[in-house]
């Protein structure tokens, strides 16, 4: 399976896909059209908030994520996606590891700027290609 990340990202800045039916998480994955990917865990409940955060440079040619060195802390990459194993409804729901759950496309994102893509950034992403 080839794929790139930038296909998920729409025609502006990116994506935003959540997990479905999560009860005690809210998992997020955010596609950006120069090909990186963001994985963001955040907390129900009283301490509600940010997990924590995993950069990828995409996808390598088998459709496994190219995470990079982060999170330090063994338990939080277990629960990061490791190999896109399925692509449904023309791109807006994403299988991963042949889980039942799936990534959802709940937002397409104009800028993303809280993430590094401000409306000039991604000028000058565009213009490059």
């Amino acid at each position: 399976m080839s794929v790139t990340a930038a296909g998920f990202a729409g025609a502006v800045c990116g994506c935003l896909y959540e997990k479905e039916q999560e009860r005690s998480f809210r998992d997020c994955l955010y596609f950006y059209i120069d090909g990186r990917i963001l994985f963001e865990r955040y907390c129900y409940g009283e301490a509600a908030g940010l997990v924590f955060s995993a950069w990828a440079d995409g996808f390598d040619p088998d459709g496994a994520v190219q995470w990079g060195p982060e999170p330090f802390y063994e338990g939080h990459r277990a629960v990061l996606p490791k190999r896109l194993t399925d692509v449904q409804e023309e791109g807006r729901a994403l299988q991963f590891d042949g889980l039942r759950r799936r990534y959802v496309r709940v937002q397409e994102l104009e800028s993303d700027r809280e993430h590094g893509y401000s409306k000039w950034k991604l000028f000058w992403i565009k213009r490059k290609k």
